[in-house]
């Protein structure tokens, strides 16, 4: 059978689907499975753990954010794509509907602005040209995200006294943001920049500063920012 969903697909943030198959025993879980779309009519998953049948209807949970929509759902299509089952479900009944949860007296400015962030982080994300690129502008968001966090809120604590807009230089251009660090010495400060690479031996995205130091994530790159400011801060007082 063809997928029949034609309507246009969202890309929510922080999005969860769980499924339930209609009919077990009351008590059974939700099993989590991996979101693959989302649109008004129905919705898309993967899963390794749940096998489902062509029109088998099925409970779901979708939530994004902090929204929570349940009801029922029917299998329309079924795909077998890398060792992973995708199944399409057309929606049946489910409360409030995304019409609803997208009205004007649902929608919050909070709530808006995270489906516009996630909506333009898809169309970079979606524009790579091959998985190592796709894989490397998710590495650039998260690298850009992270560091611009870390910069606001130091900004408010600190205040105006600190020249953090100087100290901080992000480069779309180049998918790079430039940042203080304190070397290895724990004295000398260095204006470093770092990008995400596709780390060859270990096959993931990594941080690479300038000088050919790698970072395993974005924690190790937060930790030594956070390290960097430790020590700077302590010298101003």
């Amino acid at each position: 059978m063809d997928n029949r969903r034609q309507d246009k697909r969202l890309h929510l943030p922080d999005l969860q689907i769980k499924v339930k198959k209609i009919g077990l025993a009351e008590g059974d879980k939700f099993i989590n499975c991996k979101p693959v779309d989302v649109s008004f009519n129905g919705l898309a998953f993967s899963s390794d753990n749940l096998k489902l049948d062509l029109l088998q209807k099925i409970q779901i949970q979708l939530s994004f954010g902090h929204r929570t929509i349940e009801g029922s759902a029917v299998i329309c299509h079924i795909e077998k794509t890398q060792g992973l089952v995708r199944y399409g479900v057309l929606y049946i009944d489910i409360k409030p509907s995304l019409e609803e949860t997208f009205s004007l007296d649902s929608l919050t400015s909070a709530m808006i602005e995270d489906v516009a962030v996630n909506m333009a982080d898809n169309a970079v994300v979606g524009s790579a040209l091959s998985e190592v690129d796709e894989l490397i502008r998710k590495g650039q968001i998260i690298l850009f995200d992270g560091v611009q966090a870390f910069r606001l809120r130091l900004a408010s604590i600190v205040g105006e006294g600190y020249p953090l807009d100087e100290l901080f230089e992000f480069s779309p251009s180049t998918m790079s943001v430039t940042v203080p660090l304190i070397t290895t010495d724990g004295v000398t400060l260095e204006k470093r920049t770092l990008s995400p690479v596709m780390s060859s031996a270990q096959h993931k995205v990594v941080f690479e500063a300038s000088d050919g130091e790698q970072f395993d994530s974005i924690l190790d790159v937060l930790q030594s920012l956070s390290d960097t400011f430790q020590t700077l801060l302590a010298k101003k007082t």
